[in-house]
């Protein structure tokens, strides 16, 4: 009779281990990603969206490459840059970096996107 009640044990120590796996959480801006979403005469608009965390209580996010360099401050997961302006090379330089509630720096990205 034990080994009618082993193959029930097995399947549901399978599921557990299954769902287990996928469970698993990413990191402070594991997934960064950058999009065009407007041509303009005086720049390139970019969204800019990552994953969310619960451990970071806002984030900075900045255009190295735009002249002048600038930064803003939010608490959401993506933001839209406006006035981008590349290198000489055509590419835009972004960074992301998240902080605590404590202000200490969890995380910094740098992004690259090809604007032209």
């Amino acid at each position: 009779m034990t080994a009618h009640y082993k193959i029930p044990l097995i399947a549901i120590a399978s599921i557990f281990l299954i769902v287990s796996l996928n469970a698993a959480y990413a990191q402070p801006l594991d997934d960064v990603t950058a999009t065009i979403i407007e041509y303009g005469s005086s720049g390139v608009s970019v969204q800019l969206a990552w994953n969310h965390d619960d451990d970071v209580s806002h984030y900075e996010v900045g255009c190295v490459s735009c002249m002048p360099n600038f930064s803003e401050n939010t608490v959401n997961d993506e933001m839209v840059l406006s006035y981008v302006t590349s290198l000489e090379n055509g590419k835009g330089i972004f960074y992301v970096i998240a902080y605590d509630g404590d202000e200490k720096v969890l995380v910094v990205k740098q992004v690259l996107l090809k604007l032209h």
